[in-house]
């Protein structure tokens, strides 16, 4: 017995995989020589991403305008956004490091266990 699968836009998946590869690779790149040696900055942005470049952007300056203590939580461009400052990271672990979700996800948990792998002794 076979399952039907629903029929998916092959564009549509395209176009969401650039959205995230765009801004994803956007804000990596340019906040890695932001964040000092020993920490990293996990971000989280909520599906789809309509805005890509001023969604970035705007990351880019929560960021830019002080790392955050602990966490930051806001809607850009109709996307959650979160941010949250991982100290006491090895070096050899990336400085930036962002994911996409849907927007049922927990983006808690995806910033948790984010957290435990960059903490990660090896």
């Amino acid at each position: 017995m076979s399952a039907e699968v629903p029929a998916v836009e092959a564009a549509t998946i395209e176009r969401f995989d650039k959205a995230v590869v765009r801004l994803v690779g956007r804000v990596t790149a340019d906040l890695a020589q932001v964040v000092p040696e020993d920490q990293t900055i996990v971000f989280t942005v909520s599906a789809p991403i309509r805005l890509p470049a001023k969604t970035a952007a705007a990351l880019e300056s929560m960021v830019r305008s002080g790392l955050p203590e602990r966490e930051l939580r806001s809607i850009v461009h109709g996307n959650q956004v979160q941010v949250r400052r991982v100290t006491g990271v090895p070096s050899s672990m990336p400085r930036v490091v962002g994911f996409v979700h849907n927007p049922e996800s927990d983006a808690g948990l995806i910033l948790d266990l984010a957290r435990s792998r960059l903490l990660e002794r090896r």
